[in-house]
């Protein structure tokens, strides 16, 4: 094991090293039950076993091959409308490590809610967990998965892909999440500062899908429409657009096509 190496400010400067452990979204929840970690509290793994995405999905990794971390942050500042914000800083960070490597940049997008392409296969993924004292968040778990040098993937899995095989170069795990708490402390900083239309203009300019006609499917009623992605709303709903109508979709709710 090797301690990350960070410039942060305060993300990362205090970090858990577990070699391997169910969750480490879970560990940190453990934590925050047991007593008040410091902001910016990381939590980093080679090995997860019990790995959880998006509402009950799974997280599958190989061993020692790529990223697992969990970040424990305390948004008290953020209004409880404005938590997909949180979701955009997240996906923003990723992208903002990934560019570094990944060429031509247009390659890489963000996929909504919290998934991370290349081209057309997904490289990495996000659950954010928030937990609510009264009206305000009391604090925030951002929970990172994100293919580096892995290069055989199960065959359940429809599109995975890595940054080895995607650039055809592996890279220092311990480094990169190093590199990725900086990212994440200059957009969570970009948040609290509440510079949300810069934020908004940058996710847009990453996602995936933007602007472009496509099929989407209707989950309930597993109905095929023809629409393009025209933004987000402040609670994070998905804004397709299909001929005059403007149509809005939580998670789980619509499906690319």
């Amino acid at each position: 094991m090797k301690l990350i190496s960070s410039n942060s400010l305060f993300i990362g400067k205090v970090a858990n090293y577990v070699a391997s452990v169910d969750s480490t979204n879970i560990f940190a929840n453990n934590l925050l039950s047991k007593s008040t970690p410091i902001d910016g509290t990381v939590i980093y793994t080679d090995h997860q076993y019990a790995g959880r995405g998006q509402i009950g999905s799974k997280w599958e990794s190989a061993t020692g091959k790529n990223i697992i971390v969990s970040v424990i942050l305390y948004p008290k500042f953020l209004a409880l409308q404005s938590q997909f914000k949180l979701n955009q800083v997240a996906a923003l960070a990723i992208y903002d490590l990934l560019s570094a490597y990944v060429f031509p940049l247009d390659q890489l997008s963000v996929k909504w809610p919290n998934d991370i392409y290349i081209k057309d296969k997904k490289i990495g993924g996000i659950l954010i967990e928030n937990k609510l004292k009264g009206t305000l968040l009391a604090n925030t778990i951002i929970g990172v998965g994100l293919n580096i040098n892995q290069e055989v993937f199960p065959t359940n899995l429809p599109n995975p892909t890595s940054l080895l095989l995607e650039t055809g170069q592996s890279q220092d795990i311990y480094e990169l999440i190093g590199h990725f708490c900086e990212c994440l402390e200059h957009r969570y900083l970009q948040l609290k500062a509440e510079e949300y239309q810069q934020l908004d203009q940058d996710y847009l300019q990453v996602l995936y899908g933007y602007e472009k006609w496509r099929n989407y499917k209707i989950e309930s009623t597993q109905q095929i429409i023809r629409g393009k992605i025209t933004g987000i709303s402040p609670e994070g709903k998905l804004q397709i657009q299909t001929g005059q109508n403007k149509l809005e979709f939580y998670f789980k709710e619509v499906s690319f096509q």
